[in-house]
This record gives C-alpha cells, structure tokens and sequence, in this order.
C-alpha cells in the first residue's frame, strides 16, 4: 500500500499541453486515474481533446478543457486564468505540445523558425511565467518538459524543433536550479521513436508497419516504446519519493540512443 500511496495525486492539480492524443493523452489519464484533477490542452481539435475529457472523467477525474496554441502568450494566460478559477492552482505542468518541420535548412523560413521555436521553447517559458509562483507560495510543484533525442543530436530536416529541444534541455537545468529550494522539481522526460498516432502524409515512405519494423531492427527491446510507459515515468518524477531528482532527463526509447 506504500508504493500505492507514493504514486497518489489526490487533490493535486495537473495541466498537459498537446494532450488531445498520443503521448499528452497518455499523462492526463495516467494521472486521472492516481486521482489528480486534469487540465486538457490541444491546439485545434476540439473532438479529440473532449474524448480525452471524457476518458478521464470515466475514471473519477475533474477535468477542465482549455484550447489553443501554447506557444501563444494569450492561451497561456488563459490556462492560468481557467486553472485557478477552477482548481485554485495547477501544482504539476507538463510541457508537451510539439510539432516537427521537414523541411531541410535551405527550405527552412524565418517564419518557420520562430513559429516552430515558439511551439517548443517559447512555450514552455510562458508556462513557467504563468505557473511558478504559485508553486512557490506551496512550496511544491512538479514541471516535465517533454524534449527528445533531436535536442541531443540535432537534425537537418528539422532544424528549428532540434535547436528548441536543446534549448529546452538547457531552460530545464536553468529552472531546476533556482526552484529546488522551494520545492519544485524540473526535468525532461525524453520519448525515443514512440507508438502514437501521426500524420503520415508529412512523413513520405513511412507508414505503421515501416515503423514498427525499424523498431525491431534499432531498439534493443524489439519494438517501440508505448505512451503509457512513458505516463509512467512521468508519474515517478512527480510524486513526492522523486522530491531529490531534479535538472535530470529520463530516456523513453527502448535503448535505441543510450545518450549519457
């Protein structure tokens, strides 16, 4: 029963950015069901976002729906508007809304620099702005930024996602440092070819069964890791046993990178 309570979100509050399907949908049920009440964000679809509403709630969870870009000032503000309206206060954020450019450096634009920029980084320093102090005043709070192995090796088909996801890992180290004090832990939680849901008309000759093929050949586990087992992880670094990890990355991917 210890275990179990170690791993209890009763009356905490949690907020997931791009949490309409794949690996954000992943973290608010996993969280829904160790009790936490949960906050949904996705960027245009309403549908999807609502389904995850409703999947939550079906396993006791209050919920709130928020919608909008997050690397918009305006949606985040009204995240932190809505939350404490509704909750009082969000004590876990998860920075997690993502999307990937193909397009090489020379096909790149400036617009999509800064748009692709402000998805992944910008956002996450909005939510910090947003969210922190009240965490200060509990003295508890749990931020996950969601990064990846292109802020580790970069990428020249997606040179503005790769260049945030570094930042991003540098922003974590930077947070982690100056909240511990007060309670609040920072880290990244780092998904390697993951099962999910995707759009493959943006990703020409790859299909499912393509991807689960290349798992099998890459991933020392024989297959691609899965959202729920990333939720998981997610849960560990929140939870009050995992208080002393704080500035670190865990890597979701099976071992196909074994990054240092």
């Amino acid at each position: 029963m210890a275990m179990d309570k170690d791993l209890d979100f009763t009356g905490k509050t949690i907020l997931v950015t791009g949490s309409g399907r794949n690996i954000g949908r992943a973290i608010v049920l996993e969280f829904a069901a160790r009790g936490a009440n949960v906050i949904i964000n996705a960027r245009t679809n309403e549908e999807e976002a609502r389904s995850v509403e409703k999947e939550a709630q079906a396993l006791g969870a209050k919920t709130l729906v928020v919608m909008g870009t997050a690397g918009e000032l305006a949606t985040v503000e009204e995240l932190k508007r809505r939350a404490e309206e509704t909750f009082g206060r969000v004590d876990i954020y998860v920075s997690n809304a993502a999307r990937r450019l193909h397009k090489t450096f020379f096909e790149t634009s400036n617009e999509d620099w800064h748009f692709f920029l402000n998805q992944q980084l910008t956002a996450s320093w909005y939510l910090a702005k947003a969210f922190t102090p009240k965490m200060i005043e509990a003295r508890w709070g749990r931020i996950i930024h969601i990064n990846g192995p292109d802020g580790y090796t970069g990428g020249w088909t997606r040179v503005p996602h790769s260049t945030a996801k570094g930042a991003l890992r540098t922003m974590t180290k930077s947070l982690a440092s100056g909240l511990g004090e007060f309670g609040i832990t920072v880290n990244d939680v780092n998904p390697g070819f993951m099962d999910t849901v995707r759009d493959y008309t943006t990703h020409p000759g790859v299909t499912p069964e393509f991807s689960a093929e290349r798992a099998r050949q890459t991933h020392p586990i024989k297959r691609q890791p899965r959202p729920d087992e990333l939720a998981f992880a997610v849960a560990f670094l929140c939870s009050e046993r995992a208080g002393a990890i704080t500035g670190s990355a865990i890597h979701i991917d099976g071992g196909r990178n074994m990054f240092g």
